[in-house]
C-alpha cells in the first residue's frame, strides 16, 4: 500500500541524501564537484546529508527527499540495499542514480539490479562524436527530449564519456546520442577493450521516470556534474539540466499521476499473468503427447509399465 512520504529539515527546507557509502564518483566535498554544491545549497536552499554507511540508513534515507548514487565503484549494493531503495521511491522519494563510461562492467559495480527495477539498463559502453568539445568522448548532444520537464530551455548539452541506456516503459528518453555518434563496447578480456557495438543517433544517454508516488532520473555520465569547464556543469546547458532534475523532485505528485502509475502495474501483471497461462497450456499440451507416446511404446498397459518391466528384467 503506497503512502505518502514528506521530509523535510528541522527549517523546513528540503533535504538531498548523497550517498558516500560506495565509493561514488561524485563527491559534493570534493573541489571538482563545488558548482553542484552551490546549485543545491544556493540555488535551490536544498540541504546536504552524506551516507557512509553499510546497510544505507533507513533512518536517513526516509527523512530525505532526494537520494543520489553519484557512479558507485568497486562495491555493490546489498539486496536488502535495493529493496530499501525500491520502497523508498514507491513511497515518495526521489532517485537519482549516476553511471560512467563502462557502465556496471567498467566500474564494478552492480547499478542494474537497482535500475532494471525502474525499466532501465545501463549498458557497458561508452560514446565516441566527432561533433564534441576537444576529444571524442566529449560529444555534444542535441537530440534532446524536449518535453520533459528537466529538459526545460535546454538546447545542447555535453557529456564527458558516457555510457549508453536500454529503457523501457514507463521509462522515458531524456536526451540520446546523434547521427554522428559511436558507440563502443567495453570488453576488458579482450586485447581490444572497446569495439564499435552501434553508430548513430536515439541511444538514450538518460531516462526518467515515475515510480509510485516517487521519480527517477539515470544520467550515464557523472562529469556532466562536476567542474569540468569543457563538459561539466557550466557547460553548455548542462547546468540548467541538472537543476531541472532537481526542481522536479521537488515538484509535488498529482494524484492523477499515481493513478496511472498504479493501473499501469495491474496492466503489466495481467500480461505476466496472460503469458504465464500460455506456457502452462503449452507445458499441458505438450504432457499430453508425452502420455500418448508412451502408451504407443505398449499398447494396452499402464502409462509407465515398460519403464518398471525394463527394470524388472535388468535386475533379474
Amino acid at each position: 500500500m503506497l503512502k505518502r512520504l514528506i521530509a523535510r529539515s528541522p527549517r523546513g527546507e528540503y533535504t538531498c541524501l548523497i550517498d558516500k557509502a560506495f565509493n561514488e564518483l561524485l563527491d559534493v566535498h570534493d573541489d571538482n564537484f563545488s558548482e553542484l554544491f552551490s546549485l543545491l545549497t544556493e540555488s535551490l536552499k536544498v540541504s546536504i546529508a552524506i551516507n557512509r554507511d553499510q546497510p544505507i540508513s533507513e533512518d536517513l534515507l526516509y527523512s530525505s527527499n532526494m537520494f543520489v548514487l553519484g557512479c558507485p565503484t568497486r562495491v555493490k549494493l546489498e539486496k536488502d540495499d535495493i529493496e530499501l531503495i525500491v520502497k523508498y521511491v514507491r513511497e515518495g522519494g526521489n532517485l537519482l542514480v549516476i553511471s560512467d563510461a563502462g557502465g556496471d562492467l567498467a566500474n564494478k559495480s552492480n547499478m542494474n539490479d537497482l535500475v532494471n527495477v525502474f525499466g532501465i539498463e545501463i549498458e557497458s559502453t561508452t560514446v565516441r562524436d566527432s561533433r564534441n568539445v576537444g576529444s571524442a568522448v566529449s560529444p555534444m548532444l542535441d537530440n534532446i527530449n524536449i518535453g520533459h520537464v528537466t529538459n526545460k530551455n535546454v538546447i545542447r548539452l555535453v557529456a564527458g564519456g558516457a555510457t549508453t541506456l536500454l529503457i523501457q516503459e514507463p521509462a522515458v528518453t531524456l536526451f540520446a546520442t546523434g547521427k554522428t555518434s559511436v558507440i563502443e563496447k567495453y570488453s576488458p578480456r579482450e586485447n581490444n577493450a572497446w569495439k564499435i557495438m552501434k553508430v548513430g543517433e536515439n541511444y538514450p544517454l538518460a531516462s526518467a521516470c515515475m515510480h509510485g508516488q516517487g521519480k527517477v532520473v539515470v544520467c550515464g555520465d557523472v562529469d556532466m556534474f562536476s567542474d569540468d569547464p569543457e563538459f561539466g556543469i557550466n557547460a553548455f546547458d548542462n547546468g540548467t539540466f541538472i537543476k531541472n532534475i532537481f526542481s522536479w523532485f521537488l515538484a509535488p505528485v498529482e494524484t492523477s499521476t499515481v493513478i496511472d502509475w498504479l493501473i499501469s502495474r495491474v496492466a503489466s501483471l495481467e500480461e505476466k499473468c496472460d503469458a504465464l497461462a500460455q506456457k502452462y497450456d503449452a507445458l499441458a499440451l505438450e504432457n499430453e503427447k508425452l502420455k500418448k507416446m508412451v502408451k504407443e511404446v505398449r499398447p494396452g498397459e499402464g502409462e509407465y509399465s515398460f519403464i518398471k518391466n525394463d527394470t524388472a528384467e535388468n535386475l533379474g
